[in-house]
């Protein structure tokens, strides 16, 4: 992997990148529903970023439902390198996750370096 990471690193288009505000901790336990049937989102961990940066948290969770990334695709098209991108982006959470709880995350640490 890190022989791989500069490879990695050129593939973000970071000039192309417009920062957005984002949820931070996007994954099915931080939504609902309203009384009317309004989705509703909470637990926000907000930061300005990569609006692609959200998915590797949601991904790593089971992620939202084909009509939900159909609909967001609708909107923001899939970018140039965007699947190598999820990778990187649902490893950071992993690793993340692997230094906070511990060893029951690094299984999916090294499924998602495989990948890479």
């Amino acid at each position: 992997l890190m022989k791989r990471l500069p490879e990695y690193f050129s593939m973000l288009h970071v000039e192309d990148i417009k920062p957005s505000l984002l949820h931070g901790d996007l994954w099915s336990g931080n939504y609902s529903f309203d009384e009317e049937g309004n989705p509703t989102i909470f637990d926000p961990a907000c930061y300005y970023g990569h609006h692609e940066a959200d998915h590797g948290i949601t991904h790593m969770f089971g992620g939202f439902g084909p009509g939900f990334w159909t609909g967001y695709h609708a909107i923001i098209s899939k970018a140039e390198g965007y699947a190598e991108r999820a990778v990187l982006y649902e490893l950071h959470h992993h690793l993340n996750h692997l230094n906070i709880f511990g060893s029951g995350y690094r299984g999916g640490c090294l499924q998602m370096m495989d990948k890479l």
